[in-house]
């Protein structure tokens, strides 16, 4: 729910548009206060007068036809990328989870986590591994050419003091394909071509981090880059543009912009770093909204290939989190989607505790979207989207809803579970749950 709200609420708030929200959760009323007023603090810090913004660089984009059609959804076109035989990037594929591993010394704890069954349907398709040395590449090469179990796809942030010919020199029996990740400035064109020159001889993919700013110095050498085994992100080492409040959502559209002025289709990767924080606080929620928002945005633009949420240290909740904010977004469906409104005085039975019985029961059907509503007055027309919907129609009375039609009516409550799981069979979406073993 905080997730959702994010998405919908944050988005229309980073976009100037709002003035009055209301949060629903299904919980009681007083746990959506904290959260709708973290969503307006953060918003009311990114907004400025007018004056600053037409006075922003940003402000040269508005002079332009907006690419993303705000009232239809439509995915960017991009160029599609085999990041490994099993990983593949491209328009036809869902957005691919990389996770950030702290430290080298780290990384075998992190891939140890994420080779968790418990995270079987929601897999981490890449390990974001910061590298300050050729020795550290080297180190990196081996552990993941000895590895006896699969891997996630090596994702290697190189420090950008390491020069060109020392990270090739470092990776020559590097044999496992990876992505190298390099932040990329205004200044760094010959830079830029000699890495892609041997990154590609290598079979390996290169990911730009820069701005629009300086993409736009950059893109004199895109046509000879040509648009495989490329990737875009945008840099956080620094505000997008100097001299205004950065709006991570609008840098990431920014830089969007700039590829398609540059004819350029690589797949772009949204980064949720404390550089792409707004008005932060060390509290969860605080970086649970800023990861929905911006994800969240961006996705409902059609834009993202890949995303990371690189503010959550321990990569098992990274990882959860990432697969939310998709879920959240429609972008990946990795499990059951569950829709209930929020308590009011017209609800027929308590909500949550419904809620989370019907949930543990049917909780493992993933791509199965359920409704849990209070009453017939709002819960139809809320629900409208669900497969199947359990509906209070009277005191103690349960309606079952087939997608917008009610199809059986007046079920006594202790019945309507069953009636429910009944329903799904009947209608060929109901699989038995796994086994639970011990760990």
């Amino acid at each position: 729910g905080r997730i959702k709200s994010a998405i919908g609420i944050g988005s229309l708030l980073y976009d100037g548009l709002g003035d009055t929200i209301r949060v629903s959760l299904t919980e009681d009323s007083v746990y959506e206060v904290p959260v709708a007023q973290a969503l307006v603090k953060k918003a009311m810090s990114l907004w400025q007068p007018v004056t600053a913004l037409t006075a922003s660089p940003f402000a040269r984009f508005a002079t332009t036809a907006d690419a993303v059609d705000p009232f239809h959804y439509v995915r960017r076109a991009t160029q599609s990328l085999a990041l490994s035989p099993s990983v593949l990037v491209g328009p036809e594929q869902p957005p691919r989870v990389i996770v950030r591993a702290p430290s080298i010394e780290e990384l075998p704890a992190v891939l140890a986590q994420l080779a968790s069954p418990r995270l079987v349907d929601t897999p981490a398709e890449g390990v974001l591994i910061p590298i300050s040395s050729a020795s550290q590449l080297q180190e990196v090469g081996r552990l993941f050419q000895n590895a006896t179990a699969p891997t996630p796809v090596a994702v290697l942030e190189l420090a950008p003091t390491l020069p060109t010919a020392a990270v090739a020199a470092a990776t020559e029996e590097f044999k496992t394909p990876a992505i190298f990740l390099r932040t990329f400035g205004a200044d760094d064109v010959e830079v830029l071509l000699a890495f892609v020159e041997f990154i590609r001889a290598r079979g390996h993919t290169l990911a730009i981090a820069t701005t629009a700013g300086d993409l736009a110095a950059l893109a004199p050498a895109l046509p000879s880059l040509g648009e495989d085994r490329l990737i875009f992100t945008l840099s956080t080492t620094a505000a997008p543009f100097p001299g205004i409040v950065a709006h991570p959502t609008g840098a990431y559209r920014a830089l969007v912009e700039q590829l398609r002025l540059a004819g350029s289709r690589a797949p772009l990767w949204i980064r949720n770093t404390s550089g792409t924080t707004v008005n932060p606080d060390p509290s969860f929620l605080s970086r649970l909204l800023d990861s929905a928002i911006l994800t969240g945005s961006l996705l409902c633009d059609g834009l993202g290939d890949l995303v990371s949420i690189e503010t959550e240290s321990e990569a098992a909740r990274a990882t959860k989190v990432a697969y939310n904010v998709l879920q959240g977004a429609g972008a990946r469906i990795s499990k059951t989607e569950f829709v209930a409104c929020p308590s009011c005085g017209r609800t027929l039975f308590d909500l949550q505790t419904t809620t989370q019985r019907i949930r543990a029961q049917t909780g493992h059907l993933k791509g199965v979207k359920l409704a849990i509503m209070g009453c017939i007055v709002n819960g139809p027309g809320e629900m409208a989207d669900a497969d199947f919907g359990y509906v209070g129609g009277a005191p103690g009375k349960i309606n079952l809803y087939v997608g917008k039609t009610c199809v059986q009516y007046n079920i006594p409550q202790v019945e309507a579970d069953a009636r429910l799981i009944a329903l799904i069979k009947e209608h060929g979406k109901w699989v038995d749950p796994s086994p639970v073993t011990a760990s």
